[in-house]
């Protein structure tokens, strides 16, 4: 054991005489102590026979005590190795005496295998705190590994009705086979009931509908395809051992095959949560599937407290076994029975226990709202949280309401129940009901849904594969785009107009015009109070240049030279005045664009000169640039002394 008190007190120990080219010294002895037992303590000087720092080690531990600043150490106990040098895997030459480095060869033992007197200590040192650090990893990975068997131990085995679950809770919707068309009968197979029938020709490979023997939805697919169908979702179980909660975040891929009565299920954990006693103190320990470096995937343990807030479907038949009959004043398993959409179990146990809104959600039978971000935790009823009136509340209920779906639809200025259950049909992702809540403000989602369906229609067969937030985006660009405009927003023809790509495309070119002739304005200004005040025209018998006078012109110059001069940023700086773009043309075609220069105003230098596709400039018209740089910087200070005289 290394005492650092008793350690201080240790006397120093001389090393010898530094020899040439070592830039340090040595000397270590071998103390017998009370407390510590067996202690090296070796002490490194420089060649100003300074103290540097003293290595102190039992043979089973080290601890190194600087003395002076060097090489990225500060004064103080550290267990940092000292004796490394900038070399990879190399340490610095310790010169020693023989008696030094017996004593160093006592408690490391490998001072022998060294060859060099001089690298001895130095590689014996560096050596023993590998070692040494090399066996905590080891003992630390092992530690992490039996905590892990023991932690996943505890979990029992997935309940033995969860496939059945997931088939009635998880999945809405089955596949149902049909056969070649025979007699203008087909025969089909649903895969939910496993009931087979005849069905007419109106049922084809490809659509959907619902089962007439169980009332089940499902899609339509030909018995001939040998592939299977794969749906894949994440389920989170609920456990209970020796008094102690376990949550288990589980994927569920499910695969209907077309000679397979029932579906084939397989269940893999993703995240496992444990809530423990460790030492008299609560502690949540965590735990995620993940990709591990040069192992494919593996167990990682998180950092204890980390939550998994994802969406997921819970397992209900459990929870009053794990939460009892109330949790919190809610009876979880009653409150979830039926949902039938993905919610943050996690965070809903957290409101549960934290927000009083929520314990009011959940026996109002709103747990998707309970489970959510809710915005306003001071707020008492129903309007004031979600901002839309009670009468909303049966359609909530029903359509299973996030707060996302909830406040799209209280954008709208006259919002309706029936708009809330179309939109909850819809089961939009994140960035859908985004778009959703900013188009509600100017039309109804209702007609917003059924106008971009029409649309899309529209397109041509590649466009129609993109997905609904293109096409929502797209529509919300054009609504943007007319308001600023100052269109009449109140007129069916212009929110829907009949062709949404044509008057998008239309209203962009009346934009950009209009920021075009803003632009130009303010250029013209600009020109007036003394843009170009300095400049003078600049040609040679094969260029010259051309001074851009409208904001168009570097637009017109950036699409025929196929750069970036177009963009605000060139323009910007250019009205500033101190890093300019000027176009290089050809003195017999001094319409076309051949060159662009970007010119650093005060150090009359080239910044950037490139033509097409941003191809360097050939020697001529690197040279006539340069010139004209270095007359910008003439002109302006001849300009100057004019004025000042």
């Amino acid at each position: 054991m290394l005492v650092k008190k008793i350690l201080e007190t240790l006397p120093l120990t001389p090393g010898p005489k530094p020899p040439k080219k070592v830039e340090f010294t040595a000397g270590a002895a071998v103390h017998d102590l009370p407390r510590c037992g067996e202690v090296l303590a070796v002490d490194v000087y420089n060649r100003k026979r300074e103290l540097i720092y003293r290595f102190f080690s039992d043979g089973k531990n080290y601890i190194t005590l600087v003395a002076q600043a060097f090489g990225g150490f500060t004064p103080g106990w550290t267990e940092r190795n000292p004796a490394g040098s900038h070399v990879y895997y190399s340490a610095v030459d310790i010169a020693a005496s023989p008696e030094s480095i017996a004593a160093v060869d006592r408690v490391l033992k490998n001072v022998s295998t060294w060859r060099s007197d001089n690298g001895k200590v130095g590689n014996a040192v560096q050596d023993f705190i590998c070692t040494v650090g090399r066996e905590r990893r080891w003992r630390a990975y092992d530690n992490r590994q039996e905590l892990i068997k023991a932690h996943f131990a505890m979990f029992p085995e997935y309940p033995k009705d969860l496939a059945a679950f997931c088939e009635e809770n998880v999945f809405h919707e089955s596949v149902l086979y049909v056969s070649k068309l025979e007699k203008g009968k087909r025969r089909a197979v649903c895969r939910h009931c496993g009931k087979s029938f005849q069905v007419g020709r109106e049922i084809k490979p490809g659509g959907s509908g619902v089962c007439p023997k169980c009332g089940w939805p499902v899609n339509y697919r030909a018995q001939w395809v040998k592939a299977e169908v794969t749906h894949k979702a994440k389920i989170c179980i609920a456990c209970k051992m020796e008094g102690q909660l376990l949550l288990r975040y589980t994927d569920v891929e499910r695969r209907v095959y077309p000679d397979d009565k029932k579906p084939d299920y397989h269940f893999s954990d993703d995240f496992k949560t444990l809530f423990l006693v460790h030492r008299g103190k609560p502690t949540e320990y965590a735990y995620a599937w993940c990709q591990a470096p040069y192992q494919g995937y593996d167990w990682r343990r998180l950092r204890n407290g980390t939550e998994c807030l994802g969406d997921s479907y819970v397992y209900t038949p459990n929870l009053r076994e794990v939460f009892g009959e109330r949790y919190y004043n809610v009876d979880l398993q009653a409150g979830l029975a039926g949902l039938r959409r993905p919610i943050s179990f996690r965070r809903l146990l957290d409101n549960l226990k934290n927000i009083p809104q929520a314990e009011y959600l959940m026996k109002a039978g709103l747990p998707v709202l309970a489970a959510g971000n809710l915005p306003d935790t001071n707020a008492k009823t129903l309007p004031e949280l979600t901002g839309l009136g009670k009468h909303f509340l049966p359609v909530m209920r029903e359509s299973q309401a996030s707060l996302r779906e909830i406040q799209a639809v209280a954008e709208q200025k006259h919002p309706k129940p029936e708009d809330l259950r179309q939109l909850c049909a819809q089961r939009l992702d994140r960035e859908s009901l985004g778009l959703m809540e900013e188009l509600a403000r100017y039309n109804d989602l209702g007609r917003v849904l059924r106008y971009v369906r029409t649309q899309r229609e529209l397109f041509p067969p590649q466009a129609k594969r993109r997905k609904l937030p293109y096409f929502l985006g797209l529509y919300r660009d054009y609504l943007h785009m007319a308001q600023d405009l100052k269109s009449n927003m109140s007129q069916r023809a212009i929110l829907e107009p009949r062709n949404l790509k044509e008057r998008h495309d239309l209203l962009a070119a009346r934009v950009n015009e209009v920021k075009s002739e803003r632009e130009n304005a303010r250029m013209q200004k600009m020109i007036e109070n003394g843009l170009y005040w300095w400049a003078h025209e600049y040609a040679n018998e094969d260029f010259c240049v051309v001074y851009p006078r409208k904001h168009s012109d570097f637009i017109t110059e950036g699409q025929r030279l196929n750069h970036c001069v177009g963009s605000a940023g060139y323009y910007e700086r250019h009205m500033e005045g101190k890093r300019m773009v000027f176009f290089i043309r050809r003195a017999s075609e001094p319409e076309k664009a051949y060159f662009t220069a970007e010119i650093d105003m005060s150090a009359g230098r080239i910044l950037q000169l490139y033509g097409f596709g941003d191809c360097s400039a050939p020697r001529d018209v690197r040279a006539f640039t340069e010139g004209f740089a270095r007359a910008v910087v003439r002109w302006q200070s001849a300009e100057g002394e004019r004025r000042a005289s």
